[in-house]
């Protein structure tokens, strides 16, 4: 079976999943409804064939998920 290569983790009272440059949150609102926002996130790699090495693409994946929050934009939507 072929891999779908998409991963997801959980944010707080939601799900964040991500797959190449795409990425959705959906977070539960105080008042119960869910919002849902799709975006973009080209990520801090200039030069995508660094990102098929897999030692340093694990390297650049945690730098890439330090630098990148998406909580802050949606909570402060939230608000």
């Amino acid at each position: 079976m072929k891999s779908s290569n998409i991963g997801g983790q959980a944010v707080l009272e939601g799900i964040m999943m991500k797959h190449k440059e795409d990425y959705a949150v959906a977070v539960r609102k105080p008042d119960g409804e869910i919002f849902v926002q799709k975006d973009t996130y080209p990520g801090i790699i200039p030069w995508k064939p660094l990102t098929t090495i897999p030692f340093v693409r694990g390297i650049f994946n945690f730098i890439d998920s330090m630098c990148w929050d998406p909580d802050a934009d949606f909570f402060r939507q939230l608000l």
